[in-house]
C-alpha cells in the first residue's frame, strides 16, 4: 500500500489538473470573439497564399504617351519609382495584356509618389477574355493621393481575364507608379 502522502499528492495532481483545464476553458471562453477573429485572419491569409501576381512585365498600352519616357509598361515593371504618363485625353486609359486567361481576384493600384495623385479619381477597373467583352472588376471615385497604395478585389465578379484596362472617366491625365494583378493559383 503507497504510503499516504503520495496518495495525497495524486489527488493535489488531479486537483491542479482539473482547476488548471477550467481556467484555461474559461479563458478561451472568455476570448471566443478574439479568437474568431484571428481563426479568419488566417483564414484569409491562407488564401492570399493562393494567388500570384500575373501582370509583371507583360504587355501594356495607353490612350497616349506624354513625353518620351512615360510609357506604359513602367506601369508593370515592379519599380515604384517610375511612371505611365498618359496626355491630357478624354477617358485616359492604361491596359495590360496578361498573355493568357487567369481568374482574376485582386488588383492592386501604386499612385505616383512625388506628384498629381488627385488625378487618380473617377476610374473604372475593367477586366475581361477579349477587348469586346470586358466587366467591371471596381469602380474607384477617388480622388486619391500621392504614393497611395489601392487594393480592389474582383470577388464579386471573379472573372477569366486576359485583358485589365484602367480607364478614368472624363479628361485627365492617367499616370501611376505600377499596376499588379493577382491571379487565383490554379
Amino acid at each position: 500500500m503507497p504510503p499516504k502522502n503520495d496518495h495525497v499528492r495524486k489527488m493535489a495532481k488531479c486537483s491542479m489538473k482539473f482547476a488548471t483545464r477550467n481556467i484555461t476553458t474559461a479563458i478561451l471562453n472568455r476570448h471566443s470573439d478574439i479568437l474568431k477573429e484571428i481563426h479568419e485572419a488566417v483564414r484569409k491569409d491562407q488564401n492570399i497564399a493562393q494567388l500570384r501576381e500575373v501582370a509583371y512585365g507583360k504587355q501594356t498600352r495607353q490612350s497616349s504617351d506624354h513625353g518620351d519616357k512615360y510609357h506604359a509598361s513602367a506601369s508593370v515593371d515592379g519599380n515604384l519609382d517610375t511612371i505611365n504618363h498618359t496626355g491630357l485625353d478624354e477617358s485616359p486609359y492604361l491596359e495590360v495584356d496578361l498573355g493568357n486567361e487567369f481568374q482574376i481576384k485582386r488588383i492592386d493600384i501604386f499612385n505616383r509618389k512625388n506628384c498629381c495623385g488627385e488625378r487618380f479619381h473617377d476610374v473604372d477597373i475593367t477586366i475581361g477574355p477579349s477587348h469586346n467583352q470586358m466587366y467591371l472588376c471596381a469602380h474607384y471615385k477617388g480622388a486619391s493621393r500621392n504614393g497611395e497604395h489601392l487594393v480592389f478585389e474582383c470577388s464579386h465578379n471573379i472573372k477569366y481575364a486576359r485583358y485589365v484596362r484602367i480607364t478614368i472617366k472624363g479628361r485627365e491625365y492617367l499616370h501611376v507608379a505600377e499596376v499588379k494583378v493577382y491571379a487565383i493559383n490554379d
